[in-house]
Order: structure tokens, then C-alpha cells, then sequence
């Protein structure tokens, strides 16, 4: 299981306390929605999702190994890892969502271009709404999940 912390960046790997919280915020904050705004540009549907699936998938199999090796240990990382998990997850989601609605305004400008009839939608609108939504929910949901993950997960897992 310590080799799965490799694919961290150096940055949250060497980092403690608010630093630590600092290289969570930027990390799952602006690189990990930059990347998923980027490919939801490109008009395939879900392939936005990707990373969700990713973040969603490895702990779970981290989980079942930790289960096998130490079933005490693995459950209380496990526990550990809810609080902040939660709050990740969901903020991904929210924004994911928002991605659904520029990705299907994106697809329907490119069939536009092919059709008579073609129907009026705004693609800058659909920008700043998920810069909107982006601004007001994901972030700030990120930003608490930085601080769980930094402080409360230490204090969760001790307790086991």
C-alpha cells in the first residue's frame, strides 16, 4: 500500500500541517477541475467523469487489501477516510453535473452545424454558470474536504 502514494504530487508528500492543506486545495481545487473542465470541452459525453471514477475506484481497492492485511487497521482507515471522502466526492459531483450541462451545450453547437433548424443556446452562459457553481460550491465543499483530510483523518484513524 505504500506504493500507491506515489502517484501523490512531491508537494502534498512532503508537506505537514496547513501546507499539507494548501497542496490539497490546489491539487483536488484548481488542477483536478481544470483537467475535468478541459475534457468536458471536448464533446464525448461523460468523459469528464473519468476522474471521479478514478478517485472513486483506487481507495476502494486500497480498502479491500487494508481489510485483508489488518482487518482492525483497514477498517480504521476506512473510517478514517469518510469525512473527507464524503465531501470530496460530492464537491467532484456537483461540478461533474455542471460539466454535464456545458459538454451537452458544446454537442449541441457541433450538431447545430449540421442541421437546418438549429437551436439558440449560449455557450458563454453555460461557462459562467460552471465557473458559477464552481466558485460557490465546489471549491469552498474542497476546501473543508483539505482540512478533513489533513487534520480530522489523523484524529479519526488514532482512535483505532
Amino acid at each position: 500500500m505504500e506504493g500507491v502514494g506515489n502517484r501523490l504530487p512531491d508537494q502534498v508528500k512532503k508537506s505537514t500541517g496547513i501546507e499539507k492543506v494548501w497542496s490539497f486545495i490546489v491539487n483536488n481545487g484548481f488542477i483536478v477541475p481544470l483537467q475535468m473542465f478541459l475534457l468536458a470541452l471536448i464533446p464525448i459525453q461523460f468523459l469528464y467523469v473519468i476522474h471521479i471514477i478514478l478517485t472513486v475506484s483506487l481507495p476502494g481497492i486500497l480498502f479491500g487489501i487494508g481489510l485483508q492485511a489488518d482487518f482492525q487497521k483497514g477498517f480504521g482507515i476506512i473510517i478514517s477516510s469518510i469525512p473527507h471522502y464524503l465531501f470530496e466526492i460530492f464537491a467532484f459531483c456537483l461540478f461533474a453535473a455542471i460539466l454535464f450541462e456545458l459538454n451537452k451545450c458544446i454537442r449541441i453547437k457541433l450538431k447545430n452545424l449540421f442541421k437546418k433548424d438549429k437551436e439558440g443556446i449560449s455557450l458563454s452562459k453555460k461557462i459562467l454558470e460552471v465557473i458559477k457553481i464552481y466558485v460557490v460550491l465546489t471549491l469552498p465543499i474542497i476546501i473543508i474536504a483539505a482540512f478533513l483530510e489533513t487534520y480530522m483523518a489523523d484524529i479519526i484513524l488514532d482512535l483505532f
